[in-house]
């Protein structure tokens, strides 16, 4: 499905903040939707909180006003959500209550469809909730079936802490590089080195090259708070401000410097 083909006109509903700004105070609006849901109970005309508000009556689906999608409002929703899209608008304007439930239900397993998923550290299965216990347990999970011995182990998570306690604010990347790492455990940079490549190899970070700097970022379990329906939100900002910095030809440049030119020496 192509965001072409949805670039028609078809219903929108009013959005809680246009109903405000039009001098609805949170009292009527709650007043409105128990009419709403009082009129649905009752099999009566379906209504709008726009139309219980202004005190209209209930349109059919024909007169119902109509608004334009932008191009870039259907990228945003992808093909899923597209036809998610289609089906609550089509919810909105349906008279049989009981088809524009399921209609709806159906809506919500098609936008479920299309929320990005990570891959590898999508905790729980649905939304990220966790910057902590799911994410380092996740990791250390991975750790174990690595073939790191113990002590690595030890060290990588150990690492890991130290890379999460200096995130930036808002911001996947560390403040800290390998060397400061190395100062702060206490450890040589070779060492270090050898640890920032085990939990890379485990996914836990990604290290992405600025300048002459070697950048270690975490994943957007390791860094994402707020709440578990952003969570494509956030992982499709990882992907646009960390994923695609790495350079195709990251190998090809020898004036790059990073720890692991230390394990060679």
């Amino acid at each position: 499905m192509r965001g072409t083909q949805l670039s028609g006109r078809f219903p929108m509903s009013v959005s809680l903040k246009e109903l405000r700004r039009r001098g609805h105070s949170d009292e009527e609006i709650k007043m409105a939707r128990m009419i709403q849901d009082g009129a649905r109970r009752s099999g009566g005309a379906p209504r709008s909180l726009a139309q219980i508000l202004a005190g209209r009556p209930a349109r059919s689906p024909s007169e119902a006003s109509v608004e334009d999608l932008t191009p870039r409002q259907l990228r945003r929703q992808g093909s899923y959500g597209q036809a998610a899209l289609i089906a609550k608008q089509a919810a909105l304007s349906d008279s049989d209550h009981d088809r524009a439930d399921r209609a709806r239900f159906h809506a919500n397993a098609l936008a479920a469809l299309g929320r990005v998923r990570t891959g590898k550290y999508d905790l729980l299965g649905a939304g990220n909730v966790s910057i902590g216990n799911q994410y380092i347990d996740a990791v250390q999970a991975s750790l174990m079936e690595s073939a790191a011995t113990a002590p690595e182990r030890d060290a990588a998570l150990a690492t890991l802490l130290l890379i999460t306690r200096h995130l930036a604010w808002q911001d996947y990347t560390c403040t800290k590089v390998a060397a400061d790492l190395a100062e702060m455990r206490g450890v040589d940079k070779a060492h270090m080195a050898r640890t920032i490549a085990l939990l890379e190899s485990v996914g836990a970070i990604s290290r992405v090259k600025k300048g002459r700097t070697k950048i270690i970022a975490v994943t957007p379990e390791g860094a994402f708070r707020g709440k578990m329906d952003n969570h494509a939100e956030a992982v499709a900002r990882y992907s646009a401000e960390v994923v695609q910095l790495h350079p195709s030809n990251e190998a090809a440049d020898p004036r790059q410097t990073d720890l692991e030119d230390f394990t060679r020496s």
